[in-house]
């Protein structure tokens, strides 16, 4: 239902927080400058700079709400931006959804809805600023490499001898599960901290009729049509994407790898 996501949420935290089925907004980087707002002085945590974002509503997911947010909000036309990742912020019972973006150039932008002023920022600039407090926990998190797995889902599964072969469609779903623990947040990885901004588990034969995801989750599922490899390869498009599988002959294929062994590690 259109706009059902507006209403306060009572958090097991103690704080109420705006959005029902949680919020999200657009942090949108270009030539190192942040586009901030100006949070109106009425509004919750008013006087604050902050990004476009409010409530995501229930049939939406988190990168179609912080988008639908930002064009209501600054006039910003969706189609400029390129979406790098999501960061998640979470509560007892609420989230908060950081999507992370870039454009060719800074889009034109204005002041509308809840907004008193627009301006880019130097990200080098941004901890001097009055920033919303929910925004300046998060933005070291935000500042740090996004990178995006793209799993090869066969053989991360079949890497433990957990009885998979009884029902592969069973061993996906809690792959899924646990993957959806660390997506949005910060991992370590070759020995960096990055921030893991999205997860694409690929399946193919029997694992295909893992059920569809909900649009609140940041893990999703790529069907292969074909061979699974080939899913893997056509996915990892981005030098920002690390496959994630042991097979030697997918690892030559693809720019960025690490080893199952690397995942459980950041699962365990």
């Amino acid at each position: 239902m259109e706009r059902d996501g507006n209403g306060w949420a009572d958090c097991q935290c103690g704080s109420r927080h705006w959005g029902r089925h949680g919020a999200a907004g657009l942090f949108l980087i270009v030539e190192e400058h942040a586009l901030l707002q100006l949070r109106p002085q009425w509004a919750h945590q008013g006087n604050t700079w902050g990004i476009p974002g409010g409530a995501r509503d229930s049939h939406e997911t988190v990168i179609a709400a912080a988008l639908r947010e930002a064009q209501e909000e600054t006039a910003l036309d969706p189609g400029l931006v390129t979406v790098k990742g999501v960061h998640r912020l979470q509560h007892l019972g609420w989230r908060f959804d950081t999507v992370i973006a870039t454009a060719a150039q800074r889009p034109k932008v204005s002041e509308h809805a809840e907004t008193v002023s627009l301006d880019w920022v130097d990200l080098v600039d941004l901890p001097r600023w009055k920033l919303h407090p929910g925004f300046a926990q998060s933005l070291p998190e935000l500042l740090l490499p996004v990178v995006t797995l793209i799993v090869d889902a066969a053989n991360v599964v079949g890497s433990r001898p957990d009885g998979w072969w009884r029902d592969r469609v069973g061993a996906t779903e809690r792959l899924m599960t646990h993957l959806e623990q660390i997506a949005g947040r910060p991992v370590m990885m070759r020995g960096r901290r990055v921030l893991l901004g999205g997860v694409e588990v690929v399946v193919e034969g029997a694992a295909k009729a893992v059920p569809d995801v909900a649009l609140d989750r940041l893990v999703r599922v790529v069907r292969a049509s074909g061979s699974g490899d080939d899913a893997v390869v056509h996915r990892a498009r981005s030098l920002s994407d690390v496959v994630v599988t042991s097979d030697r002959g997918l690892r030559a294929r693809v720019p960025r790898t690490i080893p199952v062994s690397s995942l459980w590690e950041m699962l365990d």
